[in-house]
C-alpha cells in the first residue's frame, strides 16, 4: 500500500496509536516538562531517548521553547518521519542510535536532562542497566533523567492489582479502537507505504532482525536500584496511574 500521507499526519496519527495503550499519556508527558523545568530550568539541553517520531521531543519544545533537544532512535523510519516533522526546527535534531551498542553515546556531550517514554522495556535488563550507567555520564551534576513507561505490577505478590491494570489496558484499547485509531501493525504499515520512507522502511526491517521477543519484564524496584547503583543521588517516582509510573533520577 503507498499513500502520500504527511509526516506531520504520521505523527498524529502516532499519538492516537500510543494512546490507545496509555491511558494518561498526555499527563505522563506533562509530568515529565514540569520536572525537567522545575529542576533544570526553562533552556535545557534534552535529551530524548528511544524517541520514536519526535512525541516527546515536541511536547518537550512546546513546553519550553528555549531548549535544544537531541533525539535518538535505533529505528530508521522513526528517525526518518522525526527528521522531517522538525525539519523546521534548528533546536531538534534527530539522529541513529542503537542503545545495544555501547558506541552509542559517543560524541553526544553533556545533557541537563535525559528524557524517554514508553520505550526502555525494550532493552535487556543487562543493556538497561548498562545505559543507566552510561547515562550517568551524560547527565551534568544537578540534571534528572525522566522515564515513564508501564512497569507491571508482580502478579503474585500484587495479583487484585495487576487485574486491575490488565482490565484498565484493555478497556482503553477497545474504546480507542472503536474511535478509529490505528493498530500497532497498521500504523507501520501506513508508514511504510509513504514514497519517500521506502528506504528506511528496509533499513528497518534490517536493524530489527532477530528482536522478535521482547526481553524479560523488569520491576520498578529494578529501575530504582539500578539508576541508584548508577550513582544517581536521589531516585523515585513523581507520577503514577496504575502500573503506568515516570521514574525520576537526580545526578
Amino acid at each position: 500500500m503507498t499513500t502520500d500521507i504527511r509526516p506531520e499526519e504520521l505523527l498524529e496519527r502516532w499519538d492516537r496509536q500510543q494512546s490507545a495503550y496509555i491511558r494518561h499519556r498526555n499527563q505522563r508527558f506533562d509530568a515529565i516538562a514540569n520536572v525537567v523545568e522545575e529542576l533544570v530550568g526553562p533552556n535545557p539541553r534534552v535529551l530524548d531517548l528511544a524517541c520514536g517520531p519526535g512525541s516527546l521531543t515536541a511536547r518537550i519544545r512546546l513546553r519550553l521553547p528555549g531548549s535544544t533537544v537531541v533525539s535518538v532512535d535505533k529505528d530508521p523510519l522513526l528517525i526518518a518521519i522525526g527528521t522531517d516533522v522538525f525539519a523546521s526546527d534548528p533546536q531538534a535534531q534527530f539522529q541513529l542510535a542503537d542503545l545495544d551498542d555501547p558506541a552509542w553515546l559517543d560524541h553526544l556531550g553533556t545533557f541537563d536532562a535525559v528524557v524517554s517514554s514508553t520505550a526502555l522495556h525494550w532493552l535487556a535488563p543487562g543493556v538497561l542497566a548498562r545505559v543507566y550507567f552510561e547515562l550517568a555520564g551524560l547527565i551534568r551534576p544537578g540534571g534528572v533523567f525522566l522515564n515513564g513507561d508501564h512497569l507491571q505490577y508482580d502478579a503474585a505478590t500484587l495479583p487484585l492489582l495487576s487485574q486491575l491494570a490488565e482490565r484498565d489496558d484493555q478497556q482503553q484499547q477497545e474504546q480507542a479502537f472503536a474511535t478509529g485509531a490505528d493498530s500497532w501493525d497498521a500504523w507501520w504499515a501506513l508508514a511504510a507505504g509513504r514514497p519517500g520512507y521506502v528506504e528506511a522502511a528496509a533499513q528497518r526491517e534490517l536493524c530489527w532482525q532477530g528482536h522478535d521477543a521482547p526481553p524479560p519484564k523488569v520491576t520498578l524496584g529494578y529501575h530504582l536500584e539500578a539508576l541508584r547503583s548508577a550513582g544517581f543521588g536521589e531516585v523515585g517516582t513523581v507520577w503514577q496511574y496504575l502500573d503506568d509510573y515516570v521514574v525520576a533520577a537526580i545526578r
